[in-house]
């Protein structure tokens, strides 16, 4: 992690693998832009003690950070749909893979949004991959034209990056063309009893080609039940 005033290099050169991010901050994530520094010991006070909040203030929060993380794909995982998915981004951000911007801050917006781009052409199945985020923290929060962002009560205290940063968890899944996601089990039982349940299955299949697609989707619950259904997708369809 690094402030922009900091390291004025571009996306195009932070997501490439031969960037030196020397001097830059070593964080786990999820995290925001003031933990992130908590944890490199970049304040000689202990922040939640006496009137030491105030202390954080620091104009670097106005600037965009940049989040950068190198990764390699499993061989496993060569030549299959691969997916960029975003659980929760504070506030906005620009998105770069290997060189390339996928995503602008017109559409990566909003820490409550969970945020899916297929990044199948940019990414390398074979060597290091490069992933930045240019994020920027939202905007006055606590007013009535500001950001829809994390809010709390009025008599707590923002920290100055507004909880600006990486907020939840970033993934990579993968795709054989088509996949399955958000599955969901509903119970009903033949009240007032509770001898019998009945379980419906719920998912939603998407068609990551560019082409048509026949599939089935198997299911089992515990060793005695299994099911099937054969669903036909249009290209790029998302179906349930």
């Amino acid at each position: 992690m690094q402030s922009s005033t900091t390291d004025k290099s571009t996306g195009a050169q932070i997501s490439q693998k031969d960037f030196s991010a020397n001097g830059w901050y070593k964080i786990s994530v999820p995290s925001t832009i003031v933990a992130g520094l908590l944890s490199n010991n970049e304040y000689n006070f202990d922040p939640f003690y006496a009137k030491n909040f105030e202390k954080l203030a620091d104009k670097r929060m106005d600037h965009p950070w940049w989040f950068r993380k190198e990764f390699d794909l499993p061989a496993s995982e060569k030549d299959k749909n691969v997916i960029l998915k975003l659980h929760g981004i504070n506030y906005k951000a620009n998105v770069w893979l290997n060189g390339v911007k996928i995503a602008d801050s017109s559409y990566i917006k909003g820490p409550f949004r969970i945020i899916e781009l297929d990044v199948s052409k940019q990414i390398k199945y074979d060597g290091k991959n490069v992933l930045a985020l240019q994020i920027v923290r939202p905007f006055n929060p606590n007013k009535h034209d500001g950001d829809l962002a994390i809010d709390y009560a009025d008599w707590i205290h923002y920290p100055p990056d507004y909880n600006g940063g990486i907020v939840n968890n970033i993934e990579i899944k993968t795709y054989d063309r088509v996949g399955v996601r958000y599955p969901l089990v509903t119970t009903k039982f033949d009240l007032p009893s509770l001898n019998v349940a009945h379980l419906t299955v719920d998912a939603e299949v998407v068609n990551y080609t560019d082409k048509e697609k026949d599939e089935v989707v198997k299911g089992k619950i515990n060793d005695d039940v299994t099911f099937e259904q054969q669903v036909h997708l249009m290209p790029n369809e998302q179906s349930r």
